[in-house]
């Protein structure tokens, strides 16, 4: 069925199958003008799923761009969320919104974010990006359909690694138990995924075999043959009684020479930027026609840039505004370096996988969270290296069953996968057995920026705290990292350790105190240089009241903004403020956390999470454990109850008011609080 009108039921546009293809072809270009003006994405899984999108969108499947919420429109599911940029396209093109815009993805406020989300586009049914979780929608889909007696069809678009997901295994059995012949599950097989050839990271063959065990009609294709594409979902359609999938064997980065088959072109822009050998005019030169011209080409990166320009202007507006600037090396002085969290992390397993009792787990993003560092310099350990695939809790099921052999064992992903969708796993199985599980949550907060909301972890400091017999640790930076790491190995029980993936400002060093359980005082002393020798550190269990006005609470990132609010409250207000970095929320310092709120009487959390994660825990300690009959304020920074969205990192830190400038001047409006009092 072509695109149709749904209020007279005319076709909109019916294409030919050499329409389709010039089509998908144009398509393509679009993606990689996308992601190159994004400077992030996936080209090799887009590419790869192209024709498949161009027929479902402008041939197969009914639905009216001028009716998104159409009724009686076939449903499309995008389980494969990080795909998305073939998504917009195919909506652009279909007629949701103009093409020209699809050139905004992954910027800030655009609505085309990393991942779909539904609430921001027309024609997005789901906001994914969780693999996994689209074929169950997917089936309650159809199966309202059925309650409802209407025609409409139901798609679930899917990835070959995806089908590591337990998940996946019990929708399909779902599936064929309703017999519903309206749903058609299709897998982009491109053989390749994040640590490599999906038959290394965690074989699935033979797929077809096993849906059909699972009593699904299979039919297998080539996923870039558009005749054959159009034939099976046309099979698909006559098939009664049983659901169908359609395994689509394709070449992953297709069309472009230098990203075809290539593990690299998971999830990066052309590394060559606008010219030279893996360049956006190389991957035109390979898949586009004459009309993308470069004049055109020019345009559409202008219409980026342009957009890119009033975020700027938003973000520069909504930064609080001071005597001077504040920001991060702003300045001739107070300078910072930064260093990406998630190295300290990696530098500590290098060290301490020397231990034969340690096993590590990878789950498809080894290398990006550094847990690589096991075995990358020391090739002999990889016997103790386990992947897993795409598949969370099962991770921390092989994880609790080597370490209650007495092993102690590392597992990790985006923090978000590793303690959401693991969190059953975490408590029953490792908590409650007291197991040597070690946890990297990787990537926590909204450090992973463009990614959006799916991949970003806001919760875990609370959903992992209140869980007995864990240790819960949040760094502040890279060097810390690499001191908790080494400190939670060797600790007994499960451990959470959280920490960023974009650089931080290096703010610790092999001299900064530091004692596991113990939080530091940090004091601002004056301008330096360096931002980090312009401030004192001390164990808080050694550390005697200077009579501050005020104490901020901080753990992670927030520390280093916590420390530049104390410097901007000095230097604006000649307000001094005792920073206490908490390393380790559970267990928690709550001697020093009770001394600070007792010789301050005014507190401030700092944490980047969802408000009240850290913050309540912080609170609770003082109610508990309040002494005293002095009077106390107490506010706290965090995100205020939303999910994140994609953007850069410092963007969002700033949009969602989580930076130094709106600490101190939370901290100042308390201070004055307590003042009058």
């Amino acid at each position: 069925m072509p695109l149709i009108n749904s209020k007279n039921n005319k076709v909109i546009r019916d294409y030919s199958i050499e329409e389709l293809k010039a089509k998908a072809r144009e398509m393509r270009a679009y993606n990689m003008i996308s992601i190159h003006a994004a400077g992030s994405g996936h080209p090799g899984g887009t590419l790869s799923i192209m024709d498949i999108t161009a027929a479902l969108y402008l041939k197969v499947a009914r639905h009216d761009p001028g009716n998104p919420g159409w009724e009686d429109r076939d449903r499309i599911f995008w389980s494969a969320g990080h795909k998305a940029p073939a998504l917009y396209i195919a909506l652009a093109e279909a007629g949701y919104f103009p093409v020209e815009d699809v050139v905004k993805l992954r910027k800030l406020g655009s609505g085309f974010e990393g991942h779909p989300n539904r609430l921001k586009l027309p024609g997005v049914e789901l906001s994914s990006g969780s693999l996994g979780q689209g074929l169950g929608v997917a089936i309650g889909s159809a199966l309202n359909a059925r309650l409802q007696g209407r025609d409409y069809r139901v798609f679930c678009i899917m990835g070959d690694g995806e089908q590591d997901e337990g998940s996946i295994w019990e929708s399909v059995m779902c599936a064929s138990h309703y017999k519903l012949d309206n749903i058609v599950g299709i897998v982009d097989k491109n053989n390749l995924q994040i640590d490599g050839p999906t038959k290394e990271v965690m074989c699935i063959s033979p797929l077809a075999d096993k849906y059909r065990a699972f009593c699904w009609n299979v039919i297998e294709i080539d996923g870039h043959d558009m005749e054959g594409i159009l034939k099976a979902f046309d099979d698909a359609s006559r098939k009664k009684g049983m659901p169908t999938v359609i395994i689509a064997n394709t070449v992953k980065g297709k069309g472009v020479s230098y990203a075809e088959n290539v593990v690299g072109y998971h999830g990066v822009a052309p590394k060559d930027g606008r010219s030279g050998k893996e360049s956006l005019d190389k991957a035109l030169e390979d898949i586009a026609d004459k009309g993308f011209t470069k004049e055109k080409v020019d345009a559409l990166l202008k219409t980026a840039s342009d957009y890119q320009a009033q975020v700027d202007r938003k973000i520069k507006d909504k930064l609080p505004k001071f005597s001077r600037d504040y920001w991060w090396n702003s300045q001739d002085d107070m300078k910072v370096e930064m260093k990406a969290t998630r190295m300290g992390f990696g530098d500590a397993l290098d060290e301490i996988g020397a231990d034969e009792k340690i096993v590590a787990h990878g789950a498809d993003i080894t290398s990006s969270i550094k847990m690589d560092m096991f075995f990358k310099n020391h090739p002999e350990r990889k016997k103790r290296f386990f992947s897993v695939g795409i598949a969370e809790a099962n991770m921390l099921e092989v994880a609790s069953g080597l370490a209650k052999e007495g092993r102690i064992s590392f597992v990790g992903s985006y923090g978000v996968f590793a303690t959401g969708r693991a969190w059953d796993q975490i408590r029953t199985t490792a908590c409650y057995n007291e197991l040597d599980v070690k946890i990297a949550d990787a990537h926590g907060g909204i450090s992973v920026g463009a990614d959006g909301a799916t991949h970003q972890a806001l919760e875990e400091i609370a959903v992992m705290s209140y869980i007995p017999n864990i240790t819960v640790t949040v760094p502040c930076d890279s060097d810390e990292t690499y001191k908790i790491t080494k400190a939670v190995a060797y600790r007994h029980g499960p451990a959470v350790i959280r920490y960023a993936r974009e650089a931080t400002p290096l703010v610790t060093g092999p001299a900064t105190p530091f004692e596991f359980g113990k939080a530091n005082v940090i004091r601002y002393r004056g301008r330096r240089k360096n931002f980090a020798e312009a401030f004192g550190w001390k164990l808080a269990g050694g550390y005697k009241s200077e009579k501050e006005d005020i104490s901020l609470i901080a753990c992670g990132p927030m520390v280093p903004e916590a420390m530049r609010a104390a410097y901007i409250l000095k230097e604006e207000y000649g307000i001094e403020a005792r920073v206490l970095d908490v390393h380790t929320v559970k267990p928690l310092d709550t001697e020093s956390v009770l001394k600070a709120a007792m010789d301050t009487q005014a507190v401030v959390t700092c944490e980047e999470h969802q408000v009240g994660g850290f913050g309540n825990i912080i609170a609770g300690v003082i109610m508990k454990g309040k002494k005293y009959s002095s009077p106390l304020v107490m506010d706290m920074v965090g995100v205020e109850d939303i999910f994140g969205e994609s953007g850069s990192p410092w963007e969002l830190m700033i949009d969602f008011e989580l930076v130094a400038e709106n600490i101190a001047l939370k901290a100042k409006d308390l201070v004055e609080k307590k003042k009058s009092r």
